[in-house]
């Protein structure tokens, strides 16, 4: 004879609470970063996480003044860049919207603007050269050292519609000031369109500080990782 138990309430309650955590995946990294840009600051929060089917997923919210700007990314297990969502807002009007998506060896992406006008334009994508970064969002980063080593790097900006080649090189290990804390990361270094981006690593591949020079950006986190 089979005996047959109905859940109690005390395992479906555990159930409930467990299924958001399930959906969002676990988190690698999350946090928020204070940008001083030129004199002006700003905030921008990000969370990443894996996903489904092997698949990292960044999301964030950076705002300066008036204008937000709200992204998602999502990479394959090798890095690749697949899906792309990133929306700006002035004072809550909407100012440019970008979805992309992956298609084999390319990056689809539509780009629609304030007075509804839409744009089409492809890039080539490869593993192990190919990184998503917008300007105004420094937790991007992060995938620059991601399934790849120092080298030639391709450095794609869909909201400025554009691609650039770039080199990837790496510093050596440095002290950083993360809130007022002293911690070890690695130095790496991004130049692509003329453009150098300097950023440390953690020894769990977390993103600790952004500099760029050329726009008087400086990005320090809040807090050290948890």
């Amino acid at each position: 004879m089979r005996l047959r138990f109905a859940p109690s309430a005390a395992s479906i309650l555990l159930f409930a609470l467990a299924a958001p955590a399930l959906a969002q995946g676990r988190i690698i990294d999350e946090g928020t970063f204070v940008v001083t840009k030129g004199g002006a600051s700003q905030t921008e929060n990000f969370r990443i996480a894996r996903v489904e089917n092997g698949l990292i997923r960044a999301t964030a919210t950076a705002v300066a003044g008036g204008q937000r700007i709200q992204s998602k990314l999502t990479i394959d297990s090798a890095g690749v860049p697949v899906q792309y969502d990133v929306a700006v807002t002035d004072k809550g009007a909407k100012a440019l919207s970008v979805t992309a998506a992956g298609s084999g060896s390319r990056l689809i992406a539509k780009t629609n603007d304030q007075r509804g006008d839409e744009s089409m334009h492809e890039y080539p994508v490869s593993v192990g050269q190919s990184v998503l970064l917008e300007s105004g969002l420094v937790h991007q980063l992060f995938f620059a050292t991601f399934g790849r080593r120092p080298g030639s790097i391709q450095v794609i900006d869909p909201r400025a519609a554009r691609v650039n080649p770039g080199t990837l090189s790496a510093m050596g290990l440095e002290p950083v000031d993360v809130s007022g804390k002293s911690v070890t990361g690695t130095h790496y270094s991004l130049v692509s369109g003329g453009v150098k981006r300097d950023f440390w690593i953690d020894a769990a591949g977390r993103l600790l500080r952004v500099e760029i020079p050329a726009e008087q950006l400086v990005a320090a986190r809040e807090e050290l990782p948890r």
